[in-house]
């Protein structure tokens, strides 16, 4: 049976990103019969791909030993992504999408200097929130849900930092104002992977988060949904929002280079 032209285009960049991926990952100069058995694809072929490679820059190859490594080329791609702007790009539309199918507020946040930083924000179609008002802006880790699931991946003696910095000012009756108690709300979210702002930045509001991870599997943001007390009720986050958040930060997720 004839293989298509796009058939074929799509086996070739199969390949070539089989190729980039495997150099990348060995570090070390590796033979040209060395890629092509451990990938399993015919020298001749990977030596095509290799020469468009050096020709662009990205690989260079050693006439002496007849070895082939990565350029650091390569590394200007992912420093171009590494940015607040682009992770907003990523999350935006899905983000809007989210707060129009379950009428919630919906968020991404990024930790700077100790404080949380809302990089996008979509207030609750139903709402009255003026979202340019906060988009940008910092907010203490300690009494909001995504502060939480970001400090819940740091170290201790970075949490201890940001503590000596700012303390934990008490913002409501439920606020978390001591080093022990926010220690153990932190064990709680590592051991249930969400975090809870239970009414203790504002009166009457709630917040659920789940963390972002990058191509490392790093936790880089949070992302949450947002609204009145009445309408996140425990119940309907666990069997409505978070499974719908924990779908959407996987999508963003994946777009930042994550699998599973």
């Amino acid at each position: 049976m004839a293989v298509s032209k796009g058939t074929e285009a799509n086996l070739s960049s199969d390949k070539l990103l089989r190729i980039i991926e495997y150099m990348a990952a060995n570090h070390l100069p590796m033979r040209l019969k060395d890629i092509a058995d451990n990938l399993q694809i015919s020298q001749p072929t990977v030596v095509r791909y290799l020469r468009t490679l050096c020709d662009q820059g990205y690989v260079y190859h050693d006439k002496h030993t007849g070895c082939y490594a990565m350029t650091w080329k390569i590394c200007r791609l992912g420093a171009s992504l590494e940015s607040n702007l682009v992770l907003r790009s990523m999350a935006g539309s899905l983000l809007a999408d989210f707060a129009n199918t379950y009428n919630l507020g919906a968020l991404v946040a990024v930790e700077r200097d100790g404080r949380l930083v809302y990089l996008d924000l979509v207030g609750a179609p139903h709402g009255t929130l003026d979202t340019m008002l906060r988009i940008g802006k910092d907010a203490p880790m300690h009494s909001t849900g995504s502060g939480k699931i970001l400090m819940a991946t740091m170290p201790q003696s970075r949490v201890r930092q940001i503590l000596d910095q700012y303390g934990l000012p008490r913002l409501t009756a439920k606020t978390i104002t001591t080093p022990e108690g926010l220690y153990r709300e932190l064990e709680t979210v590592r051991q249930q992977g969400y975090a809870l702002d239970n009414e203790e930045c504002e009166l009457g509001h709630r917040c659920v988060s789940v963390p972002l991870y990058d191509y490392t599997g790093t936790v880089v943001a949070a992302i949450s949904a947002f609204d009145s007390a009445d309408r996140l009720t425990d119940e309907y986050i666990a069997s409505v929002v978070l499974p719908g958040l924990r779908e959407l930060a996987k999508e963003v997720s994946f777009r930042m280079g994550h699998s599973a």
